[in-house]
C-alpha cells in the first residue's frame, strides 16, 4: 500500500539487521540511522515498520567502529553505451559485490551512477541484495518519471542530493536552476508513487533549527511527498578517512572506488506509521 499524506499508513521496508562491536543493530538505508535492537531479529535484509524501528536507541556510529563498519559509498564504473563489443562488467561488479557483502557491511550506497538508469544498476543491485546488503541510490541527478518503476524494482531507496539544484554553488543559471527543480519536483513524485523510500538530501544546506533554506527543503519534501530530508555531514569530522587511490596516481579500479558513508546528522521524517 502506497502512502499519502493525511490518513495513511506506510508499508513496511527494507532495513539492514547485523552485529557492530557486539551489538545487534538495524541500519535504515533511507535515513543512514542506525538503531540498537534488544529483541532478536533476523539478520540481513529485513522487511520492518519504521515506527518500530524508531522505538529502540540510535547508535553512534563511532561506537560501532565508525560509519566503515556498517557500510560503505560506492561508486561503480557502468558502460555508458552498451554494445557487443564492450568488455561485460557483469563478472567485476559481482566480485566486488560479494566481497562487501562477504566484509559483514549492511548497506551500499550507490553513488555517481551515471547515465541513469544503466543496465548495470540491475546487476550491480541484485548481486548486493542476493548476498544480503541494503542498497540505496544518492544521485544529484533525479530520475526521470518513466524511470521510477525500474528504480523501484531495482533499489531498496533512493537519497536525491538537492545541493546542486538548490544552492548556488554550481553558478548555474536561472533557466537550469528552474529546470532542475522541476525534475526534482516530478522526478520524486515519481519514485515515491511508484513505492520507492525517496528522501531529499543535503550536504550544505545546515539542519534544523537551520534557517530559510532549512525550512524551505523541509516544505518542499513535504510538498513533493518525499519520506523526508537526510541532513548530512560533510567527511573530515573523524567518522572514517579512506586515501584516494587515484591521488596516489593510480587508475581507477575496473569496479569502481569506494568512499565512507555520510554520517546523518539529523533527519526531518514527514511520513509516519499509522
Amino acid at each position: 500500500m502506497r502512502s499519502s499524506r493525511g490518513a495513511s499508513v506506510t508499508p513496511p521496508r527494507v532495513y539492514g539487521v547485523g552485529v557492530c562491536a557486539g551489538r545487534l543493530v538495524v541500519h535504515d538505508p533511507l535515513t543512514g540511522i542506525t538503531h540498537y535492537r534488544d529483541q532478536l531479529i533476523t539478520v540481513g535484509r529485513t522487511m520492518l515498520r519504521a515506527s518500530e524501528v524508531a522505538t529502540h536507541p540510535v547508535a553512534d556510529p563511532t561506537t560501532l567502529g565508525g560509519s566503515g563498519a556498517l557500510g560503505v559509498r560506492w561508486s561503480p564504473v557502468v558502460q555508458r553505451d552498451p554494445s557487443p563489443t564492450c568488455v561485460p562488467a557483469d563478472s567485476v561488479h559481482r566480485r566486488a559485490a560479494r566481497a562487501l557483502a562477504c566484509a559483514g557491511l549492511l548497506t551500499v550506497d550507490l553513488h555517481e551512477v551515471d547515465p541513469l538508469p544503466t543496465p548495470d544498476l540491475t546487476d550491480i543491485a541484485g548481486h548486493l541484495t542476493d548476498d544480503g546488503c541494503t542498497v540505496s541510490l544518492t544521485t544529484e541527478h533525479c530520475p526521470a518519471e518513466r524511470h521510477a518503476e525500474a528504480l523501484a524494482d531495482c533499489v531498496d531507496a533512493l537519497r536525491i542530493c538537492v545541493d546542486s539544484a538548490v544552492t548556488g554553488r554550481h553558478h548555474l543559471g536561472p533557466d537550469e536552476r528552474e529546470q532542475r527543480l522541476r525534475s526534482l519536483v516530478s522526478g520524486t513524485r515519481a519514485t515515491v508513487a511508484a513505492g520507492l523510500p525517496t528522501q531529499l538530501y543535503t550536504r550544505v544546506i545546515p539542519p534544523p533549527p537551520g534557517n530559510e533554506a532549512t525550512r524551505w527543503l523541509v516544505e518542499l519534501a513535504d510538498a513533493v511527498g518525499a519520506h523526508g530530508v537526510t541532513f548530512a555531514r560533510p567527511h573530515g569530522d573523524g567518522t572514517l578517512a579512506m586515501p584516494s587511490l587515484t591521488a596516489w596516481g593510480a587508475d581507477t579500479p575496473a569496479c569502481g572506488t569506494l568512499k565512507p558513508l555520510d554520517v546523518p546528522l539529523d533527519t526531518v521524517c514527514l511520513s509516519s506509521d499509522g
